[in-house]
């Protein structure tokens, strides 16, 4: 059995790793000259946006015998409005390392397996698609989706990722939200040591050449003191398939858009869908219907996405308010049943009473 693997990142190491797990040997190409990204940067996961699971650790290691090793617990998180500011803490998820660092997600998953790999080789499907008898498509991007006619587009964002000095407290991040530097998105710092952190800025649907008024806004207006040492600037479509296989290609992680659109998290479910594929492959079940639940919990999010895309920075000082109070933090943050479609459910709530506000005031 010939299986090719284009991308040496989280969805194709994780591919070889299941596929190798059951005596099989693919082969994988990277364009790069690296696995992963070749910087470092902090991967959060939210227990509040887990699917189905609370800790992501456990969850791979009963389910795939995957063992990975985060580098902290994440324990706080403070939310800053245009006005309100709040803290939750508590078991809240993890920080994972990815990129270069030598315990990145990637590094971790490549110690498990001795697949060969071809860097510095940029494969065109149509040029190897009849030489194996499957295709693991993880290049981390919408190309080949797009290329093969089933990727729909739902946003575009602009990410700049600074690496800053200061003082900071490791599993302690940072988020600021407000629409006059971020839109619909947001801003987040996340420490990996006592004495650095990376800051991203991420805005939505805008133009490249806007990116810098945004992000000297967000300097501004937050009066950021941070030593900022690099900055790289990174575009991401996401979006979703209308199906995850076609013909003898399997498509994983994002490519198979599976970040979810509200806070760009994707980091388990391209672990997961590599080693479904692998699996899917193995015992020749539809690949569509194993990584089902994962789409879905992704569409889910998808809705929250939409609602908070109405919200105006009056409302995300009282989303804040809501969500530092002491009995909602414990419904929330505590309470496992409180997933994604609570949390909708409120957004869609809050913005039903917003536009009631709104008739009431247009009448009068």
């Amino acid at each position: 059995m010939k299986i090719a693997i284009i991308g040496a990142g989280l969805a194709g190491l994780s591919c070889a790793f299941e596929l190798e797990r059951n005596g099989i040997t693919p082969v994988i190409f990277e364009k790069r000259s690296f696995i992963g990204e070749n910087y470092m940067f902090p991967s959060t996961t939210l227990r509040l946006f887990d699917r189905g699971f609370n800790n992501p650790v456990k969850y791979l290691k009963k389910k795939y015998d995957l063992s990975l090793i985060p580098f902290s617990p994440l324990r706080e998180i403070t939310m800053k409005g245009p006005t309100k500011e709040g803290t939750v803490s508590g078991k809240l998820g993890y920080v994972f390392m990815r990129g270069d660092e030598k315990e990145s997600l990637e590094n971790q998953i490549a110690k498990h397996i001795r697949t060969p790999m071809h860097f510095d080789t940029y494969i065109n499907l149509e040029d190897v698609k009849n030489d194996f008898d499957y295709i693991i498509v993880a290049t981390g991007d919408e190309t080949v989706a797009n290329r093969l006619g089933v990727w729909h587009t739902t946003t575009t964002v602009y990410t700049r990722v600074a690496l800053v000095l200061g003082n900071f407290k490791v599993g302690c991040a940072k988020m600021w939200v407000n629409r006059d530097y971020d839109k619909a998105c947001y801003a987040f710092l996340s420490p990996h040591s006592k004495k650095s952190a990376r800051l991203l800025l991420s805005v939505n649907d805008i133009s490249p050449h806007e990116f810098d008024y945004y992000w000297n806004n967000f300097v501004r207006l937050e009066e950021v003191k941070y030593k900022i040492n690099e900055t790289r600037d990174i575009v991401t479509r996401l979006g979703y398939v209308s199906t995850a296989k076609v013909g003898n290609v399997y498509l994983t992680g994002n490519a198979a858009g599976l970040i979810d659109d509200f806070l760009g998290f994707g980091a388990i479910n391209a672990i997961e869908s590599g080693i479904l594929a692998a699996k899917a492959i193995i015992k020749g079940k539809d690949y569509n219907e194993m990584v089902k639940s994962i789409k879905n919990h992704v569409a889910g999010i998808h809705e929250l996405r939409k609602m908070i895309n109405e919200f105006d920075n009056d409302d995300y000082d009282r989303l804040i308010k809501i969500l530092t109070m002491p009995v909602i933090k414990r419904i929330i943050y505590n309470n496992p049943l409180a997933k994604v479609q609570s949390i909708t459910s409120a957004a869609k709530e809050f913005n039903n009473m917003k536009h009631k506000r709104q008739r009431r005031f247009s009448k009068s």
